[in-house]
């Protein structure tokens, strides 16, 4: 079975998981598009750019908003980017923001593989916390499993930097919506980009909508011009693997969930 998406948990029912059919992904075919749009919103983030937007509908000119001396826009030379999950997504994202100058650590389920190129640091889920203390911007990247539901919650931003950006283009389950809320109130969060949430479509009345630090997406980072061609392509091989009785593609652990 060749699912068209990289996330399977609605797949994981217990006749399936007992059978011997064989699930594989799409894991690989969006990890650009997706690396492309955490840089974008971090940039946005970074440069205040929701406030500008904001003015903009408003028709207000806002340049003592975004350079008033105790405005935080920075610059991503020298930042440390902390990314939760290496796997396709992650990756790619490293490829694209080294060159930006970020410095890069990473956590991963399988901390003793070899360290990728552009990463200075991988760490196991344990260290979580030192991930989150020395990071100026967190991605989550990781699937959700009953390891990482509630990755991010009180404890966790508590131990964050102070200031932090936070962006999530995995699942929306993976984060405490009112710790999270919280922590972009009282400034442990400078800013936050949510691409998935717990609910989907997202509650009109969620306080999301109306925080100036916050970037709301509707589960788009994946997008791109053309996802059927390379899903076709993959579907293809594996099914000429399939046939040869070769290694298939993307095979996903059912044990794992993905």
């Amino acid at each position: 079975m060749q699912s068209p998406a990289v996330g399977v948990g609605s797949l994981m029912f217990p006749e399936l998981l007992a059978s011997p059919v064989v699930i594989t992904s799409s894991r690989g075919i969006r990890a650009r598009a997706i690396a492309e749009h955490v840089l974008g919103v971090t940039i946005a983030l970074a440069r205040r750019l929701p406030v500008a937007i904001r003015a903009q509908v408003a028709h207000r000119w806002a340049q003592e908003e975004l350079e008033g001396a105790s405005v935080d826009v920075r610059t991503l030379q020298g930042q440390r980017m902390g990314i939760v999950g290496l796997g396709a997504i992650g990756l790619e994202l490293v490829k694209i923001a080294a060159p930006f100058g970020f410095r890069v650590s990473a956590i991963r389920r399988r901390a003793d593989q070899s360290r990728p190129e552009g990463v200075e640091d991988v760490w196991p889920l344990d260290r979580l916390p030192d991930l989150l203390a020395q990071s100026d911007v967190v991605v989550l990247a990781v699937p959700h499993t009953p390891d990482t539901k509630r990755l991010i919650g009180k404890r966790e931003l508590d131990r964050i930097k102070r200031g932090a950006l936070l962006v999530n283009i995995a699942r929306g389950k993976l984060v405490d919506d009112d710790a999270v809320i919280a922590a972009l109130g009282d400034g442990r969060l400078g800013g936050v980009a949510l691409d998935v949430f717990s609910e989907e479509p997202l509650d009109p009345a969620s306080p999301y909508w109306d925080l100036p630090n916050v970037i709301i997406t509707p589960h788009t980072s994946g997008a791109m011009q053309d996802f059927w061609t390379p899903l076709v392509a993959l579907f293809s091989e594996n099914l000429r693997r399939f046939e040869k009785g070769e290694p298939l593609l993307n095979i996903v652990d059912k044990v794992a969930g993905y």
